[in-house]
């Protein structure tokens, strides 16, 4: 197959990135925290950013030298060591590979590199919201750095990084587009996948192994069915003892998909009719696509990211109807940039919860800029009859470029 992949020189743009971001915060060096390995792709690795290679790592930048990746286990070198027989893009030369992810590693590499004394920037200590409210750095590990290296002095340059990183390389933009593709492939399995009598999970199903007969990394996808239903998320019978429900003439199947190719991610909101739905439910869908199409209008270089929050919600707001999700998002990385989060306290039955608050608009300062990439995917509900739709966008030379098109509609089963 003819597959975007990434060349030496995208390696070199992302290492210069790294120095023009030690310059701009003036330190000598970056600890970058790669969060958990064996736990499926994830919406902050910014380790694999720096190595091309398997999520997991502690990547010490000194200004002066490569990167070093400090693993876990030498599962990690072994996989090197195939990726390299194979003929694989594998950016970390063996010598900066080291089972040394620890304290003592990143003390010993620091102190190698002559820095005990220097200022060094660290990605990893702050919250990456919505999906983390702590840092990823484990707070142990930390702490025994810290008793090490004394004299050294540190200083979170996460909000630099994400900056300069949200902005992709024509090489990241190839590699995306293939993502959106794999992700417009999983809607379509689903499509065919539903009916009555066809339960959530062979849906599910449908649209995780065409990921996987793709070569996507796909870490699973919210999924819900029926006539009323107020969110989407994880279906309950992966985390609760109960059946499947089964799919029923009259439902509406809501979901969102991830896809991610070479740590690149695109997600897609589904939303599949089965035969006649509620008046209430078309309606929703009608003013979801309102919303979609009201923040494509916004979303280009010149504009900031809260323009866009603001013109997605206007829809909703004008037709009475609520969202149960962040109406858009920043991807690549996910997560730092989130547009206005749930507002289930205009249903009468939150009124027996503890605190329920709106999550706010994070980063609604920042500009935006050719190459940058957003998930358009708002929800609208009208009392208790839920509806979204659409996909990943990139902020264009004049315009915004839809990368999903079957996702963006309500879809409609045979």
């Amino acid at each position: 197959m003819d597959l975007p992949l990434y060349s030496l020189a995208e390696r070199d743009r992302r290492w210069d990135l790294a120095r023009e971001l030690m310059d701009a915060e003036n330190v000598d060096a970056l600890v970058v925290c790669g969060g958990r390995d064996n736990s499926g792709p994830g919406e902050w690795a910014p380790d694999v950013f720096f190595t091309n290679d398997r999520p997991g790592a502690i990547v010490v930048f000194p200004r002066a030298d490569e990167p070093l990746a400090l693993v876990r286990s030498p599962a990690h070198i072994g996989d090197h060591l195939e990726a390299s027989a194979c003929g694989d893009a594998v950016w970390i030369r063996p010598e900066n590979m080291l089972v040394a992810k620890h304290a003592e590693g990143v003390a010993e590499v620091l102190h190698a590199h002559g820095l005990t004394r220097s200022a060094v920037g660290v990605l990893g200590l702050e919250p990456w919201p919505p999906f983390h409210a702590d840092p990823l750095m484990p707070y142990t590990l930390w702490a025994s750095v810290l008793q090490r290296l004394p004299q050294l002095t540190f200083k979170s340059v996460d909000a630099g990084f994400v900056t300069r990183a949200l902005v992709q390389s024509a090489e990241e933009l190839a590699v995306i587009g293939h993502a959106a593709a794999m992700g417009e492939a999983m809607a379509e399995a689903m499509l065919r996948a539903v009916r009555p009598g066809v339960s959530e999970a062979s849906v599910y199903a449908a649209g995780m192994a065409e990921s996987m007969r793709r070569g996507a990394g796909a870490p699973g996808m919210s999924i819900a069915s029926g006539k009323e239903f107020v969110s989407c998320g994880p279906p309950a019978w992966s985390y609760r003892p109960q059946a499947p429900r089964l799919i029923e003439d009259g439902d509406l199947v809501l979901a969102e998909i991830s896809c991610s190719y070479g740590m690149r991610e695109t997600r897609q909101r589904v939303a599949i009719a089965v035969g006649d739905i509620h008046p209430e439910l078309e309606s929703a869908a009608k003013t979801a696509r309102a919303s979609y199409e009201a923040g494509l209008a916004v979303l280009r270089a010149g504009h900031t990211f809260g323009q866009v929050v603001a013109a997605m919600k206007q829809p909703l707001q004008e037709t009475g109807g609520w969202y149960a999700h962040s109406l858009v998002h920043a991807v690549n990385p996910c997560g730092p940039v989130c547009g206005s989060g749930a507002r289930l306290g205009l249903l009468p039955e939150t009124a027996r919860y503890g605190l329920l608050a709106e999550q706010p608009t994070i980063g609604s300062d920042l500009p935006l800029s050719r190459g940058m990439t957003f998930v358009l995917a708002p929800t609208c509900a009208y009392g208790r009859r839920l509806a979204g739709l659409g996909g990943t966008v990139v902020v264009g030379e004049d315009a915004p470029i839809e990368l999903n098109t079957i996702t963006t509609h309500l879809m409609r089963s045979n």
